[in-house]
């Protein structure tokens, strides 16, 4: 491995080049298939460098993880689930490589460290599980208010469960997207926004009707 030297300097510029660089060799070749020397070879910077912002691939991966959270973070502000999940599902189809399309890549490169037991003890999988759960707490905290109180009323836990089908959808279309099938995922990302509407109107009618039966007994 090598080691860290005083004559490189961290600077954002450079971070950034190496983070961009592991991105487009991460959502290609995976994790295993990503190593330093190619990062350095595409970011242009010479390998000491890479090491010494970064001094192991786990550590790299864990950088480029945080790095994806935060742009996905930063993008979803203001949005309602039924945006959300759209956003994501259709994001499946995004030219993968495209450092513009860092805040989508986390679901690709979420893949093997979701599936690999192998890497159970991996630092950047601990990473991985870690921020794929606060994604989950930043969905539920942005939208967990707009759905109708009658929707709430009929089941208390309705919006946690909305947003862990979202979620269930985006990995799954990932994974599709992945496999190299050959579908319209801004149709599907549609067709999966709409039972999520219905499935908000079914139990905002539950709701509405329980409400009602109390108010007559």
């Amino acid at each position: 491995m090598a080691k860290r030297r005083s004559v490189h300097h961290t600077t954002p510029e450079n971070e950034k080049a190496i983070l961009d660089a592991v991105l487009g060799l991460a959502v290609e070749a995976g994790y295993e298939g990503t190593t330093m020397s190619e990062v350095a070879r595409v970011s242009g910077l010479p390998i000491g460098s890479v090491y010494w912002h970064f001094e192991n691939k786990e550590k790299l991966f864990v950088a480029l993880l945080d790095y994806c959270f935060g742009l996905w973070r930063d993008s979803v502000g203001g949005r309602s689930q039924r945006e959300l999940l759209g956003s994501s599902i259709a994001g499946a189809a995004a030219p993968r490589s495209n450092p513009a399309n860092a805040k989508h890549a986390f679901w690709v490169i979420g893949l093997v460290f979701a599936l690999e037991k192998r890497l159970e003890d991996n630092e950047a999988r601990q990473k991985y599980l870690q921020i794929r759960a606060d994604m989950f707490e930043t969905a539920l905290g942005q939208v967990g208010g707009q759905f109708p109180a009658e929707a709430l009323g009929a089941d208390p836990e309705f919006a946690r469960k909305i947003v862990a089908f979202g979620r269930a959808l985006t990995e799954g279309f990932y994974v599709s997207a992945s496999a190299g099938d050959d579908v319209d995922f801004k149709e599907l990302a549609e067709l999966s926004t709409l039972a999520v509407d219905l499935l908000t109107e079914h139990y905002a009618k539950r709701g509405a009707e329980a409400k009602s039966k109390e108010g007559d007994s």
